[in-house]
């Protein structure tokens, strides 16, 4: 953990594997929300615990990463589009390191777009972000927040309710299971988890086993997510070989927001040391974003929504796409190793599988399902 003493660290999987994620989907969303039709006031990048910018081993921290990808696209910033980066950071000494970085950035791209404005902002993320964002008039346009909180402090869930009334708004939170688990004492911290779940649902966790607990606060907080304006959210685990964990919420106001997030999800380079897992995945299987991956927690999720009932393979896509860290091409293969063991039934069944093919159980599955996993 950073301190006034020490204001740089040491970069670990964890964070490379996140700056990549971030770097992969910035690529994506600059480009597409500068041309989309909410942009004609801006779009604003902002981050709420900024850092200084740069790690002890040379490595820039994330808004350098996010400032190198904009710069790298500036033909649609030179073209007049306008850009906010607005960058809040509480201790001094990081802020003033973060500000040579920044400009240091910049200037190894030639200059900075007189249409791409960078806002520093010293103070807490709770108090500090939302004022800085209404201060550069960033709700009048697509908001992306990135609330990268070190595994540690609280984020009150106003701040989500604020950036979602912008259009096409994102937010991107971290949190470590250490910090999540806290909450699994309701009667000890329930101010804090108030603010951070905004309401009281989350207090539930104190009548269940400790088994139970860490899957019910993550999807307590992805429901919150919901709640706060963001109808699409997504959340998984990074792991490295120390057991150290790192959660990740995404909520998006925009269905292809979504899909972007899961294509970056999906491209980010395997990093040595570094595994991932759904947080609501029962089995807690542990597997790498790759081209061929383990999909036992996507064959079992699957078959816990078709136990509900009959599904198109179109609407298991979207399934697959809103409740699993999976992607929808990764449904079909599925769906057809399960058609071959006797697993499913599709109907009609003649015919190619297409997307509007109902698939049901088999009426035999529970004795089968059990060679599966």
């Amino acid at each position: 953990m950073p301190t006034p003493q020490t204001p740089l660290w040491d970069c670990d999987p964890h964070t490379k594997a996140k700056h990549e994620l971030l770097r992969r989907y910035l690529e994506a969303w600059f480009p597409i929300l500068l041309q989309g039709p909410h942009a004609r006031d801006g779009i604003t990048y902002a981050e709420g615990f900024a850092g200084p910018g740069i790690y002890k081993g040379g490595e820039p921290g994330s808004p350098v990463v996010a400032l190198q990808v904009f710069l790298r696209q500036r033909r649609f910033l030179d073209a007049g589009k306008r850009l906010n980066v607005i960058l809040v950071e509480e201790d001094a000494t990081r802020l003033q390191l973060l500000r040579s970085q920044v400009e240091g950035a910049a200037a190894q791209h030639g200059s900075t777009p007189p249409t791409m404005n960078v806002n520093f902002h010293q103070g807490r993320c709770a108090d500090a972000l939302v004022p800085a964002l209404h201060a550069a008039d960033a709700m009048a346009g697509p908001t992306f927040a990135f609330l990268d909180s070190w595994g540690g402090p609280d984020i009150p869930l106003d701040i989500a309710r604020a950036i979602a009334k912008a259009p096409s708004s994102e937010v991107l939170v971290t949190f470590g299971t250490r910090f999540l688990m806290q909450f699994g004492n309701a009667e000890a911290h329930q101010a804090k988890g108030d603010r951070a779940f905004g309401g009281t649902s989350w207090r539930k966790v104190r009548e269940l086993p400790s088994r139970e607990k860490k899957s019910f606060l993550v999807s307590a907080y992805r429901d919150s997510l919901n709640a706060a304006g963001f109808p699409y959210v997504i959340s998984f685990e990074m792991l490295d070989e120390g057991g150290h964990d790192l959660h990740l919420v995404f909520g998006t106001t925009s269905h292809k927001g979504l899909e972007k997030m899961k294509d970056a999800m999906w491209k980010v380079d395997p990093i040595r040391g570094v595994t991932f897992r759904d947080p609501r995945d029962p089995d807690q299987l542990q597997f790498e974003f790759s081209f061929d991956p383990d999909t036992r927690p996507l064959q079992r999720a699957i078959l816990d929504e078709l136990a509900k009932g009959e599904r198109t393979l179109e609407q298991l896509k979207e399934f697959a796409l809103l409740e699993t860290v999976y992607r929808p091409p990764h449904v079909t293969p599925v769906v057809k190793y399960l058609l071959e063991r006797g697993i499913v039934v599709r109907h009609p069944t003649r015919g190619q599988l297409s997307g509007d093919k109902i698939i049901r159980l088999a009426p035999e599955e529970p004795a089968r399902m059990d060679t599966l996993f």
